[in-house]
């Protein structure tokens, strides 16, 4: 993305405020759409903008009580997920997803995300009943179903009575290559817009102006972007010293089995390692 671009740019300069002026930087910068996904969320980091493109898209009044942006959901007995915008409301939970493939915008993604919101907002002895509606909302730069609508509302159904299932939950597809002349369209075009001026909706070219346009707001992103360079630069301290932690402790339980005679289980017991990790070292161990 757009974005990624930014990060070389901002690597090459060491200092935020020169790097504001950096003409390939602001070239990059009035390049960005709303569709790339790491701008989207921060465009929304506002709780207005944010507020009104979700009436548009679900048609009604919308009152946040709390958002995030790239928000973390983890499984420490499976795959763990980072989605672009969580919201809650009061009788809502709303994942907000932006997919540009039909790969990172498959139904059983929305399944899988579901699920894991579910089981990380719910709580012991809740009534099933109580649990909030969720909706998972994707933002498609194609058609990704390929029935040439310009949404798509997914709910389950009866097979024997073609009667909705209402189990709480409901998926919405938006296929932003259809900008008809209409709420959803406008806002699909400026979804897609790259020139300011161009934007139909005051909310977005506001708050996109803002950071393409002036001194602060670009200073704002140089700052924004840097601060996730120095996020990736630890994180990625850490996942080196996990690996090499786990290929160690490898070695020592081949060590151990081949000539100490331990079994594997035996193995995993001596180097206390948990229940839930065990299936990485097995995977690393037969591979």
């Amino acid at each position: 993305s757009l974005l990624k671009i930014l990060y070389i740019l901002i690597e090459e300069v060491d200092d935020v405020f020169v790097c504001e002026r950096n003409t390939e930087y602001l070239d990059a910068i009035s390049r960005l759409k709303v569709i790339d996904d790491d701008f989207m969320r921060i465009v929304f980091k506002d709780k207005e903008c944010l507020t009104q493109f979700l009436e548009i898209i679900l048609e009604r009044p919308i009152e946040i009580i709390e958002w995030h942006v790239q928000y973390d959901i983890n499984n420490i007995l499976g795959r763990s997920i980072s989605i672009d915008v969580f919201v809650k409301t009061e009788n809502h939970y709303i994942n907000i997803e932006v997919q540009r493939d039909y790969t990172g915008a498959n139904p059983r993604r929305a399944r899988f995300h579901g699920s894991l919101i579910d089981a990380s907002t719910s709580y012991p002895k809740e009534e099933w009943k109580d649990l909030p509606h969720m909706i998972i909302i994707f933002i498609t730069e194609e058609d990704v179903l390929g029935y040439g609508l310009p949404i798509y509302h997914v709910h389950r159904t009866i097979d024997e009575n073609n009667q909705i299932f209402d189990d709480g939950s409901e998926i919405i597809y938006i296929n932003a290559s259809i900008q008809e002349d209409n709420a959803l369209g406008r806002l699909m075009h400026d979804f897609l817009c790259s020139e300011t001026s161009d934007m139909h909706y005051e909310f977005l070219r506001k708050r996109v102006s803002y950071f393409k346009e002036t001194e602060g707001g670009r200073k704002e992103m140089c700052e924004i972007w840097e601060e996730i360079k120095r996020k990736g630069k630890q994180e990625g301290i850490i996942e080196g010293e996990t690996r090499g932690r786990i290929e160690r402790t490898i070695q020592l339980i081949q060590k151990m089995m081949t000539k100490k005679g331990y079994t594997l289980e035996e193995a995993f017991n001596f180097f206390d390692i948990p229940e839930e990790e065990r299936s990485i070292y097995i995977q690393k161990i037969i591979s």
